[in-house]
This record gives C-alpha cells, sequence and structure tokens, in this order.
C-alpha cells in the first residue's frame, strides 16, 4: 500500500467511525429543554407496549447533566411524580424521567410492582429491564443514573435491588413501600418465599451479595405506623414482616444488615426515617434529592 493509498485507507476508516457514531446519536432520544412527553415501545421487551415517558431538563442543563429515573407508585400518575422533582432537578441540575407503567398493560402488582418475575420467563421483559433499555434509549454520555420508587415505584426498586443487581444505578432511592422482598435467599431461613423474600427467586447469593454492597436509601416515615392504613397489603406474608410500613421497613433493613454481617459483605444500605412533616409524593421527593444529590 503506498502512501496515497493509505490516506485513503485512514479517511475511510475515520468516515465510517463518524457515520455510526451519528447513527447511533440519531437512534437515541435525549431528554430535551423544559418539559416533554413521548410514548416509546420497548424495542428489547413488549414492543407491543406503549409507555409515556413524562421528562423534564432545567434551563441550565444540557442533555449530558445526570439523569434520575422516577418510578410512580399505584395511581400510575408519572406526570405528577416528574412535577414533584422539578424543582429539585432544577437546584441539582439533573435530568428528570419518569415512564408511566399503564394499567392496561401492566394491571396487577405482580406485573409493576413485583416487576413481572414469576409472571415473565424472558428477563427482558421484566419492569427492571424496561428500565435499563429506557435508558439506554435516553442517556447521550451518561454511565449511570439514580433511581426514586414512591409507594408501588418503591417496590419496583427495591426488587430491582435484588433481582437486577447488574442495574447501572449509583444510587436506588426505596421511599415507603408497603411490603418487601426480604434479601434472604436461603429457603430454610426464609419467613415465605418470593414474592416475600429472595428465596425461590431467579437470583440468589451472588445477586444478593452484589445488591447488599451498593448504594440504597431506604425512606421510611417514622411514625407511619397506623396498622388500618387502607393502602396497607395485608396478606399473611406481609404481616410476617410487621404489622405497619414503619415495622415492615425496619425489619427489611434489619435483615439486610444480619445477612450482611454472615455473608462478610461490606453494607452500602442506608436507612432515613423521615419526619412526619414529610408525606406525599412532593415532599418525598425532595427529601429524596437531598438525601443522594447533596454533595
Amino acid at each position: 500500500m503506498n502512501a496515497d493509498e493509505r490516506r485513503w485507507f485512514v479517511r475511510l476508516v475515520a468516515a465510517v467511525v463518524v457515520s455510526c457514531a451519528s447513527a447511533a446519536a440519531w437512534a437515541a432520544t435525549p431528554v430535551p429543554g423544559g418539559k416533554w412527553s413521548w410514548v416509546w415501545k420497548d424495542p428489547r421487551g413488549y414492543s407491543d407496549r406503549p409507555i409515556r415517558v413524562y421528562t423534564y431538563r432545567p434551563r441550565d442543563c444540557d442533555s449530558t447533566c445526570p439523569i434520575v429515573m422516577v418510578l410512580h407508585g399505584r395511581k400510575r400518575d408519572a406526570s405528577a411524580y416528574r412535577d414533584y422533582w422539578e424543582l429539585v432537578a432544577d437546584h441539582y441540575k439533573v435530568l428528570v424521567i419518569a415512564p408511566e407503567f399503564a394499567k392496561e398493560y401492566w394491571p396487577r402488582a405482580a406485573d409493576y410492582n413485583q416487576g413481572g418475575v414469576g409472571q415473565e420467563q424472558d428477563r427482558n421483559k421484566w419492569v427492571f429491564a424496561t428500565i435499563e433499555h429506557l435508558f439506554d434509549e435516553m442517556r447521550v454520555d451518561q454511565k449511570s443514573y439514580v433511581l426514586f420508587g414512591h409507594g408501588a415505584g418503591a417496590q419496583v426498586a427495591q426488587r430491582m435491588a435484588l433481582l437486577w443487581p447488574e442495574n447501572r444505578a449509583s444510587a436506588i432511592v426505596v421511599a415507603n413501600p408497603g411490603w418487601y422482598t426480604m434479601p434472604e435467599f436461603r429457603k430454610d431461613k426464609a419467613a415465605d418465599s418470593f414474592p416475600y423474600s429472595v428465596a425461590g427467586s431467579p437470583s440468589g447469593e451472588v445477586d444478593v451479595r452484589k445488591a447488599l454492597s451498593r448504594r440504597l436509601v431506604l425512606m421510611v416515615g417514622e411514625n407511619d405506623d397506623d396498622p388500618d392504613d387502607e393502602n396497607l397489603a395485608e396478606s399473611s406474608g406481609a404481616k410476617k414482616q410487621g404489622e405497619t410500613r414503619t415495622d415492615r421497613g425496619e425489619n427489611f433493613f434489619k435483615n439486610a444488615t444480619t445477612l450482611a454481617g454472615e455473608l462478610g459483605v461490606k453494607l452500602a444500605w442506608e436507612l432515613d426515617e423521615l419526619p412526619d412533616n414529610v408525606r406525599g409524593g412532593e415532599k418525598v421527593s425532595k427529601a429524596a434529592g437531598d438525601a443522594v444529590l447533596k454533595k
């Protein structure tokens, strides 16, 4: 190959690289400025289930700012949760992405709260995979994101930590779920099997070890102790975890602490007990932002 041929070859390779990079950028859907929403179908998961995705990008941010993925509660009100995070996003300069898992397609707790685990053999169709696929669709050069879930969304978030530990969340905020999948993976030590514990699920010791070593912030109301709360799960498995939300959250954290000690894992989880005046999606969202975004 002479000098002219080498120069031609280098130009050709460079053109191919630029073309591929442009195609990747074109294929992605970066977060635009201000409030926005669009309908997305996961080509690697349920391609026939449209998801309305609500986003917010502060004025001081471009599409490369850090990402917070926000999971709504049982009302499936992703637009409201996007709005709850608006002031937090302005303050900390982050992008908000809030997918809405409509009841039409994810009607039961098993479909949404439990991530579809046990209902669907294809892991790419679990809710956890959908969150990761959406991150791929909307990220520019971000390597990680913060995951926040409240209520039913918190159930998704805590199960994603345990059942999809390969997730790219730098921190997972689990805010006030009504019941839990306990980290215990040993059938002879678990009070109940999945979905009340990891025992009997597709995850095992290796997954739990990884989950315990990654940052998870558990937010529990310090006086959220009404045993007659109409939204509190009353199944026998849930009741074994405690009579109230506070009891259940504290027992979940105790279970993780004990298990980490037995496994010799340095626990990276945190327990944040919220005062009585921090309730509801908006106030809890602000508290979560302060907990994981403040430097």
